[in-house]
């Protein structure tokens, strides 16, 4: 990823990057609603259909399924009105004490079988009737309950038609019959008009057998399009797969397009188009008309073709600024592109370029075309695709803007001056937003890594998803299982190496003394982890871009709030639950364990100190935000609440106050944090534990306050030096992580 030469390009932190590609997406996605060319979905053939996502809302026809009344079981359909004289003789013999017990029979007038035509029963004027039915079969119109076969026996008769009489111990139970019994009514499994799949859900197996079972065709299933993106490798020293041995000196396989074909085809929301390779020899007029026809059509008229061409182009290679780059020239120079950004502020992936270009159709039709031009290091394109291509493309597969309308229909009501420039600019705000990015997870690394001194790194990791055992403590933090992280070696962007077995890209800040302030990532200390496995099928437990760790973390540490460089002020906040009388010896015992724990008189000061009574009467929680917020905790980076034990503890046991007090201290810091670090909060019950088993009874509570400028820490005077020396590592780069959970 090395230059030749010094970018006049400034370097964009990842997540504005992000933010960019989102929003000129949003703005494709404008121009097309604003054409009338928004897509109303497009038909595939069924066997294609599984995977893909539904464009429109599919409502099962009239009158439903089934559609038809259909017997549960072998036996006899019956009229239940016909019951009704038969019961009341019935119960009067009953109550007259009479021996002889009325026989309960119907005239059989037919049969149906499973498949048979709707039939037509005759009735019998003077007497109940009855039709033989199979399981499935048709009930014939009129009868509106079905007698099991096991209930029955049949008179025969050679002069008569047969009949079917109730066996006399099942007489009393039949007579209780309810309209219905032992039948599927017409639409009792789906409703006519029920819908059977939603617009915008992901079409499973099931769905087929629902739209099959409603009588629809499979044919006229609408989908949403997949995204057109074509793959371009650019470079002269590339060749083709395959040719191992005749390649020459000097020359490599051309590995980035075989990887991102296949890495984008696994997304499933795309169509890719293989564009080849380019040399930098064929010069800038090959070079333009190969790029012209991917983009805009071969015929140049930017219309029916160019609704054919690809919506997206991702080139690999030729942009790092060396002398025989040419990429650049084609797009900007040669195509009027725009270029957003040519650099990013991460290893690997530096030198990536993101360019629009708009034209206009014959009729007047905005269009835009998105074109990505990556690193051609295998791993830095991989991990650019992942970042930057994958929420944009999903964003264009799955963003409707009538999802839109449909939320902002009581603002712009109440807007009286909503034009059409800040409609489109809310559009693009909401867009973004909502944007799908990836699944996050904080996960622990399993040995030390050592951190890059000049660019925050997306390390490749293998995660394992480890079960909590402690059944109250995976209550507690409302979670079951963690995640530890291990390394897949060395990282450099060339080693496709790295790539496999990862499954996740953990978020390691910049070290050395201009970054977080130390150079290695020790073991046992958590990161956030984006999930390079497949996006969770279900809209509601997806991650947005508003929620995002990775979008919080990088902007505010590379942003806003830079890693802590100077000294880690410390605050001091004693809680006293039996008014000790040591309270200073206390205070001075502690603050030398904080400054220890923290590398050092070098590393850590206290700054301010103070001390509460819990047994004053006063609201706790408007106590703790007095000091919080006041003077005796100003230009702190961390306040440390440490609950003091009683100190006959000994004596009291488990059950004592200080456990109260603990949790007392606990719901009344909640309410004055900006933010709160469950996943820190964990990591600071951890470590006391292992110091004193007993801390880990004790409710830890971490989170920002003061408007995120500085950290709250709660936790037990029992196991506190283990306690501040599990986030040790973690505190210069607080803002971060706290901005992460």
């Amino acid at each position: 990823e090395g230059t030749m030469s010094k970018s006049p390009l400034p370097m964009v932190p990842v997540p504005a990057a992000l933010e960019t590609v989102l929003k000129e997406a949003a703005n494709l996605l404008w121009c097309r609603h604003k054409n009338g060319s928004s897509s109303k979905g497009t038909l595939c053939s069924p066997r294609e259909l599984v995977g893909r996502i539904s464009a429109v809302d599919v409502r099962a026809p009239h009158p439903g399924y089934p559609n038809h009344n259909s017997s549960i079981m072998d036996g006899y359909a019956i009229k239940t009105s016909d019951l009704i004289g038969f019961r009341d003789d019935y119960n009067g013999n009953a109550q007259g004490n009479d021996q002889h017990e009325p026989s309960l029979d119907f005239v059989v007038v037919g049969k149906v079988y499973a498949g048979d035509e709707k039939p037509t029963a005759a009735f019998e004027r003077n007497y109940r009737t009855a039709v033989y039915v199979t399981t499935g079969a048709v009930v014939p119109d009129g009868y509106d309950a079905v007698i099991p076969v096991e209930e029955t026996v049949i008179l025969e008769n050679s002069h008569e038609r047969p009949k079917m009489q109730i066996i006399s111990s099942k007489v009393q139970s039949v007579l209780n019959t309810k309209p219905w019994t032992w039948i599927r009514t017409v639409g009792c499994d789906i409703p006519a008009n029920y819908i059977v799949l939603s617009k915008g859900e992901r079409i499973q197996p099931v769905h087929l057998a629902l739209l099959t079972q409603v009588g629809l065709s499979l044919d006229d299933v609408r989908v949403n399009e997949l995204i057109r993106i074509g793959i371009l490798s650019t470079g002269n020293e590339l060749t083709t797969g395959g040719s191992r041995g005749n390649a020459g000196v000097g020359k490599i396989p051309d590995v980035n397009r075989p990887l991102l074909l296949a890495q984008l085809s696994a997304y499933r929301n795309c169509e890719t188009v293989d564009l080849g390779i380019v040399t930098d020899d064929e010069g800038r007029d090959v070079i333009s008309k190969r790029l012209n026809d991917a983009l805009w059509g071969q015929d140049g008229t930017y219309d029916e073709s160019t609704r054919k061409s690809v919506d997206l182009l991702i080139t690999t290679g030729g942009i790092s600024m060396g002398e025989k780059d040419t990429i650049d020239d084609v797009f900007v120079q040669g195509m009027g592109g725009n270029v957003h950004f040519g650099r990013m502020n991460m290893k690997p992936g530096k030198p990536t370029t993101f360019i629009t270009i708009d034209r206009k159709t014959r009729s007047g039709e905005l269009l835009r075309k998105l074109i990505f031009a990556l690193p051609g290091n295998p791993v830095s394109a991989s991990v650019c695709t992942e970042l930057l291509v994958r929420p944009c493309v999903d964003m264009m597969y799955y963003a409707d803007i009538n999802d839109f309308y449909d939320e902002s229909v009581e603002r712009k009501s109440c807007e009286k001056a909503y034009t059409e420039e800040l409609e489109r600019a809310t559009f693009v705000r909401w867009a973004v937003e909502n944007a799908f990015v990836h699944e996050e997870v904080m996960a622990t690394l399993t040995s030390d890594v050592f951190l890059d001194r000049e660019r925050p790194e997306y390390h490749r990791v293998s995660l394992e998803r480890v079960p909590i055992t402690d059944n109250q403590f995976a209550k507690n933090v409302n979670q079951q299982y963690t995640y530890k992280a291990s390394s897949t070696g060395v990282q450099r962007s060339s080693r496709v190496l790295s790539l496999r077995n990862a499954n996740g890209l953990m978020l390691l800040p910049r070290g050395g003394p201009l970054g977080c302030g130390f150079d290695v990532a020790r073991k046992g200390t958590s990161f956030p982890v984006l999930l390079l496995s497949a996006f969770s099928e279900s809209k509601s437990t997806r991650t947005l871009f508003k929620d995002s760790v990775h979008i919080k973390t990088t902007t505010i540490a590379e942003l806003q709030h830079q890693p802590i460089n100077g000294k880690i002020n410390l605050g001091l906040l004693l809680c006293d639950s039996d008014n000790q009388s040591r309270l200073d010896d206390i205070m001075s015992e502690i603050s030398q364990v904080s400054i220890r724990c923290l590398g050092g008189d070098a590393r850590a000061v206290v700054l301010r100190k103070a001390t509460i009574s819990l047994l004053n009467e006063d609201s706790l929680t408007r106590q703790f935000s007095d000091i919080v917020n006041g003077p005796e905790m100003q230009g702190v980076d961390v306040i440390f609440v440490i609950v003091l034990t009683p100190h006959n503890f000994e004596e009291m046991g488990c059950s004592g106050i200080a456990f109260r007090a603990g949790l007392e201290v606990s719901h009344a810091v909640r309410p004055i944090l900006a933010k709160s670090a469950h996943a820190l909060a964990l990591q600071v019950r951890k470590g006391a534990a292992t110091q004193d088993g007993i801390a880990a009874l004790f409710e830890n509570v971490v989170g920002t306050v003061r408007d995120g400028t500085a950290v709250l820490v709660t936790c037990s005077d029992k196991g506190f030096e283990n306690a501040v020396k599990s986030i040790g590592g973690s505190l210069r780069h607080v803002k971060a992580h706290i901005l992460s959970q």
